[in-house]
């Protein structure tokens, strides 16, 4: 796969910044995270399998977006789990839930759902450009359309 290098690193560094002070963030005050995903639409016992499971999906996250045969998938996944992120958050806004949740689990310091809307979506759309982008270099890649079967040439 053949990708501007630039967009690559871009979208690859960007992301292991956003897991990467998600974690510190969450690891740094373990009792506010705890309260934080208690604040959510979620069934408690839910919350505590969260609040060990999403620190630990974005530390594996990070690791494989470093390991460079699996950035590939890692720019993938990030883009999938940030797009489940917004979709809870817009889910709350329209009152899906019944009530709307706290929007205070991510880096940004503030309740403001809209803002970590925007914040995800910069986000998101990285990893769809890097995602289109890596689909059209593999494309191109790939056998050309005018080669044919070789089963009736003589050599």
């Amino acid at each position: 796969m053949i990708i501007n290098p630039y967009i690559s690193k871009l979208v690859q560094n960007s992301f292991i910044l956003l897991w990467g002070s998600t974690v510190v963030l969450k690891l740094w005050d373990r009792e506010q995270t705890k309260r934080e995903m208690e604040m959510q639409v979620f069934p408690l016992w839910m919350s505590d399998i969260l609040w060990w499971l999403l620190p630990s999906v974005e530390l594996l996250l990070i690791l494989v977006l470093l390991y460079k045969p699996t950035v590939h998938i890692g720019i993938k996944l990030s883009t999938l789990l940030i797009s489940l992120f917004t979709i809870y958050l817009f889910l709350g806004i329209t009152k899906f839930f019944g009530e709307t949740p706290c929007a205070c689990g991510g880096i940004w310091p503030s309740n403001d759902h809209w803002i970590h809307i925007g914040l995800n979506s910069i986000f998101i759309i990285l990893g769809i450009i890097y995602w289109v982008l890596a689909n059209k270099s593999h494309q191109k890649g790939d056998v050309p359309s005018t080669a044919g079967r070789k089963e009736g040439a003589r050599y």
